[in-house]
């Protein structure tokens, strides 16, 4: 089958770690099917090298410019979606933005959506603008035969806005080539973050719980993995604190090593659609320590760590204590996810996908 992806999110020069996710699904699913990536970038994030079809492994990926504000590139996208569309044997779009183009536009092959998107997960936390738009045009979630969410809490909020099928299929997490023993050092507790440096992942309330932790005689040290509007101020907040760091953005590799060099994960979030991070933490068997809202429900147990309900640092070292009091090993956290987040299952869940929705649109023919 021909299968065309279209998607906001993806990796460029310029942001090499956007849309990770999509990236890795593409490839899954370009393992058995031919498939053509169409990522509508906003022009500020394009250079030259990244304009035309690029071939990747197992499959191609066209980049268009789409400003958000331009009439004239929301017509050449839609232009070129009509065209593509109508060579393909099943449309394949990723996050909400990118069924506002074809918002008015006749889909005439079976068409499956995947949800990400924390706004649709959690409209209160987009600014006014942002809630006014969702409340306008969430109802073209309805329009897809298929809709897949990432967790069963994305599902549950997707299933307000539509009456149509809605399925699981989680984004894949790939294990690292081995795992790594924490140093046993049971007078020090080691943290690690990694996130967004913004007030979703309140990263002031991880600062503070360490502050909590040595209050308690505990030898506690943070390292925060991830850039962000909040990084400056925190850097200053923490400056005369050898014990705390943070230290921008990383590639995967210098997320695997910040992982294994740790004790705990731990992500004050205040809400997450699914929170990769902290999969890819159970992965390298460390416990987590994240925010109770959200769909890390799906996966977090006692195998692998705990929610923490109570916004409060009192709270947050409570648990990092009780998790570190476990003594998990590497193994039985990593265990815990069993087969769920592996490249085989997130496959099927997507063929599934497509299966069902050319049963649909057959149906209705």
């Amino acid at each position: 089958m021909r299968i065309l992806f279209v998607t906001p999110w993806f990796p460029s020069s310029v942001n090499p770690i956007a849309g990770v996710f999509v990236d890795r699904d593409a490839a899954l699913v370009a393992e058995e099917h031919e498939v053509h990536v169409v990522h509508l970038a906003d022009p500020a994030l394009l250079t030259d090298e990244d304009l035309g079809v690029a071939h990747r492994t197992g499959f191609t990926v066209e980049r268009i410019p789409w400003g958000r504000r331009s009439p004239g590139d929301l017509l050449a996208v839609r232009r070129r979606l009509r065209a593509l569309i109508a060579g393909a044997d099943v449309v394949h779009t990723q996050a909400f933005q990118s069924l506002l183009p074809l918002a008015g536009m006749r889909v005439s092959r079976p068409w499956v959506h995947s949800e990400h998107w924390s706004g649709i997960g959690d409209p209160a936390s987009l600014p006014p603008r942002g809630r006014a738009v969702v409340g306008i045009t969430a109802g073209l979630l309805g329009r897809p035969d298929v809709v897949t969410t990432v967790s069963s809490y994305l599902g549950d909020r997707v299933r307000t806005h539509r009456k149509g099928v809605v399925r699981v299929v989680p984004s894949v997490v790939q294990p690292p080539a081995r795992l790594v023993q924490a140093p046993a050092d049971p007078a020090r507790i080691r943290l690690v973050a990694v996130g967004n440096l913004v007030d979703g992942k309140d990263p002031f309330l991880a600062l503070e719980t360490v502050r909590t932790l040595r209050r308690r005689g505990i030898d506690a040290t943070l390292t925060w993995v991830g850039d962000g509007a909040l990084r400056p101020s925190l850097v200053t907040e923490s400056a005369s604190d050898p014990g705390v760091e943070f230290v921008g953005a990383r590639d995967a590799t210098g997320v695997s090593t910040a992982l294994e060099d740790a004790d705990v994960f731990i992500l004050p979030t205040r809400g997450e659609t699914l929170c990769l991070a902290a999969l890819e933490a159970i992965t390298h068997g460390r416990p987590v320590v994240i925010g109770a809202r959200g769909g890390q429900r799906d996966y977090i147990s006692s195998a692998n760590g705990r929610l923490v309900e109570e916004r409060t640092p009192d709270a947050y070292a409570d648990a990092v204590l009780e998790v570190r009091q476990r003594s998990l090993t590497p193994a039985t956290i990593a265990a815990s996810l069993g087969g769920a987040f592996s490249p085989e299952a997130v496959r099927a869940g997507y063929l599934a996908a497509y299966a069902e929705a050319a049963a649909l649109r057959n149906q209705r023919r």
